[in-house]
């Protein structure tokens, strides 16, 4: 993955398409890692999950592939971590990249049944069991095999559209407010 950006305004993309969680953030930068929030004094809501929909949403999830997803965000994780602890220690991400891989990855990759799992508990708790066995009949029609094929196809067109407008609009943006930023001392990311 590719970490530059020509201008400011590709980073501000690249951050607000990471934030979306498609597949545009696929050349972003490294999020920075927020600790883990501190636990809810309060219980969760008890799940309308049943064996029923559970297993409706696993089979859904095998069609979706909700497992390669998985395996994405860990790779993102992987990423974000390399970076983020080559800068808190002043290396280059190159020296991280053995520790990253040696301590902490076996953690992630051992933890992904378990993220599979929320993905799975938590469509299962939005869906009925009927909902989600029609969605995988959708999803096995050829019209529904074709939007899953198209989708990561119109991501790419998607982004590309979402750069070259927010390149436009930061452009006319540092033109219209530099004349402000310079009364107030600051200047424009490049």
């Amino acid at each position: 993955m590719k970490y530059a950006f020509r201008t400011a305004a590709g980073a501000l993309l690249a951050a607000g398409v990471l934030s979306t969680g498609t597949a545009w953030g696929q050349a972003a930068p490294a999020p920075a890692l927020a600790p883990a929030p501190a636990p809810a004094a309060t219980a969760a809501p008890a799940s309308t999950a049943t064996e029923a929909s559970r297993r409706e949403a696993r089979a859904l999830g095998e069609k979706l592939g909700w497992e390669a997803q998985v395996r994405g965000i860990i790779n993102s994780v992987r990423t974000a971590v390399i970076v983020n602890l080559a800068q808190a220690n002043q290396k280059t991400p190159q020296d991280m990249i053995g520790v990253v891989d040696d301590l902490l990855m076996p953690d992630f990759v051992g933890e992904a049944g378990s993220l599979t799992e929320t993905i799975i508990e938590t469509w299962a708790g939005a869906f009925t069991a009927d909902e989600l066995r029609n969605l995988r009949s959708f999803y096995n029609t050829p019209l529904g095999d074709k939007l899953l094929r198209t989708i990561p196809q119109l991501n790419v067109q998607i982004n590309k559209a979402g750069q070259v407008w927010t390149q436009r609009v930061y452009q006319a943006t540092q033109q219209k407010h530099a004349d402000e930023f310079t009364r107030r001392g600051l200047k424009f990311a490049q």
